[in-house]
This record gives C-alpha cells, sequence and structure tokens, in this order.
C-alpha cells in the first residue's frame, strides 16, 4: 500500500513540474455504495482525498487521485438491516475532456486497497430450515486490492468550485474466496458499485 501511494505522490509531483497547467483539488462528498450484481440497497458513506490535475491542452487533462471511501452496501431482510462497511484507499487516474467553458467528462482506472470490512447481522445462509448470520471482522475474506473503472461529469467554475459525480463500476470480486462465507450467495460475483457526487476547490499552482 505505501509503494501505490509513493507512486500517486511522485505522479502528482511530477505532472506539477512538468504541467503547462498543474492544479490541487481537495475533494470531499457522498457515496452510494452497493454490491452488484444482487442489486442490494445502497449504503451512504464519504470519500475525501485530493485530486492533481494536469491541463496538457485548452481541453484535455489528467487527473490522478487519492481518496479514503466508504463502501460496502446495506440490505433489509425480514425486518433485520444487514450491513457490509468495505472501506478503500482509491487511487483513480482520470482523463478528461473539457468540453465547453467548465464543463468536463472523464473516465479512467482505479486501484482501491482495502483498509476496512466490517459486517453486522449478514445473511450468508438462507436455505429453508437453516439461517445463518455473521457479525464482526471479515477482513481476512476481503481482497486487498479491487480494480475497477470510473466515468463521470464535473463543472469547473471560474471561482474554483469544482462539483462532479460519477460511478465506479467493479471489475473484480471483493471477495478472495469462499472462506468463513462458504454458503453465502456472495461467494462468486460480488463487483463494488458506486455513485460518488463530490465538490472541491481548484487552486491553480501555474
Amino acid at each position: 500500500m505505501k509503494r501505490w501511494i509513493m507512486f500517486v505522490v511522485v505522479l502528482l509531483v511530477s505532472v506539477q513540474v512538468n504541467a503547462q497547467e498543474f492544479s490541487f483539488i481537495p475533494k470531499a462528498g457522498l457515496n452510494l455504495a452497493n454490491l452488484t450484481p444482487y442489486g442490494a440497497d445502497m449504503r451512504p458513506g464519504l470519500n475525501i482525498g485530493v485530486a492533481g490535475e494536469y491541463r496538457f491542452s485548452s481541453r484535455f487533462a489528467l487527473e490522478p487521485g487519492l481518496y479514503y471511501s466508504m463502501q460496502g452496501y446495506q440490505y433489509d431482510d425480514k425486518g433485520v438491516t444487514s450491513k457490509l462497511k468495505c472501506d478503500y484507499l482509491n487511487i483513480p487516474v482520470y482523463v478528461k475532456a473539457y468540453l465547453f467553458k467548465g464543463f468536463n467528462v472523464f473516465a479512467g482506472p482505479q486501484l482501491g486497497i482495502n483498509v476496512r470490512a466490517n459486517v453486522s447481522d449478514m445473511v450468508v445462509s438462507d436455505m429453508p430450515g437453516y439461517r445463518k448470520q455473521i457479525t464482526g471482522n471479515i477482513r481476512e475474506n476481503v481482497n486487498k486490492v479491487d480494480f475497477s473503472l470510473g466515468v463521470g461529469a464535473g463543472y469547473l467554475f471560474d471561482c474554483g468550485l469544482v462539483v462532479s459525480a460519477n460511478y465506479n463500476i467493479g471489475l473484480t470480486n471483493i471477495f478472495k474466496d469462499a472462506g468463513g462465507l462458504s454458503d453465502s450467495m456472495y461467494d462468486n460475483t460480488s463487483n463494488n458499485g458506486v455513485i460518488q457526487i463530490n465538490v472541491g476547490w481548484c487552486f491553480r499552482m501555474k
């Protein structure tokens, strides 16, 4: 994890040195997260971090970032609310296109490093006559690394205010294997899906 953080720091510094126009953009916002393809209820949470935008032309930019992101899901089942709190340190690298004025669209890959995985009343089996629920830390069952693709749009106001919305599509199963979740319906294909609505401020450095 330290190597990835160092990679982002070096990337931010290197693009600042060589950039035509470089900006730091602290951001914070709302997450609405669930697991696909099961369609569980959205778990609300926060994301907070910083991005660096390297504007290499009037219309195109590269934006690496580093964020703490609260993800997972929640699900109401027979009067019991099951929750998975699965938080990540996310490192996206977006390519941005400014279509007109401050309006932009962006897309790119994202690396996620799991830092927390707790469940409460998670139903791992609901067979007739046998219902099993678990509560506690399941980080040993969760993959440390998550890959996803982010797509979104935003607007940069003249004053420096930044607003954006994006969806992160998980590309990898969040669980390592069956393990302690051997009879879970989430064993095989459980991918993160996260809607993010952010606000930030653009500090131009050059």
